[in-house]
């Protein structure tokens, strides 16, 4: 007759379902890592080709209002002379939601000088540009904020995201009166930071 092998102990029996919830938990973090910095997290491989002489890369993109494209579109370097806030955000993101009235208290003490607001929509997720407009139309999170000097335009194959290196939303670029990039600020940010770093380039 074959002897009985002996079983786990009662400390084995528990320490078996803990190493491989461990387990499990550690292999979840890694295929899933969560979003860090008060930003959303975008898929994005692309180098930011801000040039050595930290110029800013010009583009060109189409004009958003609140009822969708106006048929106009804006050229970053026509801005030359102002300092140009450019944050990089997306409709769906809870921290561009979240700094809708930090931007919009900003603007308020910023749009009549000198500085240009100007926000990039992209199309991360499926955003669309009628996405953008719900964005800045009543009882949208920046409702109000699109003028003359706030101006949304959209990136719809999300190049100039590409361009500028953006890999997660908000992303802010403060450009100088030269057309060079000043600060470059990812994540949410306090009223006082960005005040502080429109205040450095000039702004007024």
């Amino acid at each position: 007759m074959a002897k009985k092998g002996h079983g786990l102990s009662k400390a084995e029996k528990i320490a078996i379902p803990i190493i491989l919830i461990i387990a499990v938990w550690a292999v979840y973090s890694v295929l899933n890592p969560g979003p860090s910095g008060g930003s959303s997290s975008l898929s994005n491989s692309v180098t930011a080709s801000v040039s050595q002489s930290g110029l800013a890369p010009d583009f060109t993109l189409p004009v958003v209002g609140p009822n969708g494209l106006t048929g106009q579109t804006v050229t970053l370097s026509s801005f030359r002379g102002k300092v140009v806030l450019l944050e990089f955000m997306e409709p769906w993101c809870p921290h561009c939601q979240d700094m809708a009235p930090i931007l919009g208290g900003l603007y308020t003490q910023y749009g009549k000088g000198n500085v240009v607001f100007l926000s990039v929509a992209g199309p991360w997720d499926g955003a669309t540009a009628s996405d953008a407009a719900k964005f800045i139309a009543p009882g949208g999170y920046g409702y109000g904020y699109g003028g003359t000097s706030w101006i949304y335009v959209y990136d719809s194959s999300g190049t100039i995201f590409s361009e500028y290196g953006v890999n997660s939303t908000p992303t802010f670029y403060v450009i100088g009166t030269d057309g060079t990039v000043s600060t470059n600020l990812v994540g949410e940010q306090s009223s006082s930071t960005l005040a502080g770093a429109l205040s450095a380039a000039g702004g007024t």
